[in-house]
């Protein structure tokens, strides 16, 4: 497969998603059936004292669980890709999380980096910092630039934005900004509420695909943000799903004993 169409192929699969647990016009989503959730699940790995061995455990876990993808800071993407390879679960590096405190140059090397480190996908964190300074459209070009850096590494980006450090005129010009800069997804942290869902997805239409990061502990609430339009929703923990029941895994035996002793 060439490089464009690799970019391609991810691009579409989170538009994909998008598109399928989007509004629909407005109109309520159907609540998600227990076996669509693991493909819409994405493991973020990033508290500072995870060590390897807690990384290769939950790595088994995603991908037992068909977990759409792992997020992995820069440090654990040579063993992430190692472990995930060859199986649907994609690789995404969180770049500058939480709050995109590095300089331009900075963000632009770690993102190279983590290309050449196998990634398959960038979730590069909104400079918060650049955006309060009134800066936005230097942090827009930044991120136009980004994308191109991204798109011709076989990369998909996506911005992280943290929801509850922006005002809602704020939220309103980043997601515009996000829309236009080629990005194809947005990240939105600390997000739990549907509501915040809703907004981002009538801003991005169907341009960017939305994930929705968050401290969320159970299915319910893990379904409630796909039903709100998220395409992915982030979680700390696979234990959130715990109670799900009637979706099929060939190993869904051994995942539940992992799943019992998760990190």
């Amino acid at each position: 497969m060439e490089l464009h169409e690799i970019v391609s192929a991810v691009e579409q699969q989170m538009l994909r998603a998008a598109r399928g647990k989007g509004l629909g016009g407005g109109r309520a989503q159907r609540w998600p059936e227990p076996s669509t959730v693991p493909a819409a699940v994405s493991l973020e790995l990033l508290p500072a004292l995870y060590t390897q061995g807690l990384v290769e455990q939950a790595c088994r876990q995603a991908r037992l669980l068909g977990a759409a993808a792992v997020t992995l800071p820069p440090y654990f993407l040579p063993l992430g890709r190692r472990l995930l390879g060859g199986s649907p679960t994609l690789l995404t590096a969180a770049v500058g999380h939480p709050w995109g405190a590095l300089t331009p140059r900075a963000r632009t090397a770690l993102a190279k980096d983590c290309i050449e480190a196998g990634a398959d996908e960038l979730e590069i964190a909104l400079d918060l910092a650049a955006v309060k300074s009134g800066a936005l459209a230097f942090e827009r070009d930044a991120l136009e630039e980004l994308a191109r850096l991204a798109r011709s590494g076989g990369c998909a980006l996506s911005v992280l934005v943290d929801l509850k450090a922006l005002s809602a005129a704020e939220l309103e010009q980043v997601l515009t900004a996000v829309r236009r800069c080629g990005a194809a997804g947005v990240a939105l942290r600390r997000c739990t509420d549907p509501g915040d869902v809703h907004v981002a997805r009538e801003l991005l239409g169907e341009q960017a695909a939305v994930k929705a990061s968050g401290p969320v502990k159970s299915f319910d609430e893990i379904s409630s943000l796909l039903c709100a339009g998220a395409a992915r929703v982030g979680v700390a923990r696979l234990e959130a799903m715990r109670r799900m029941e009637g979706w099929e895994q060939p190993a869904k035996a051994e995942a539940a004993l992992l799943l019992s002793d998760s990190p």
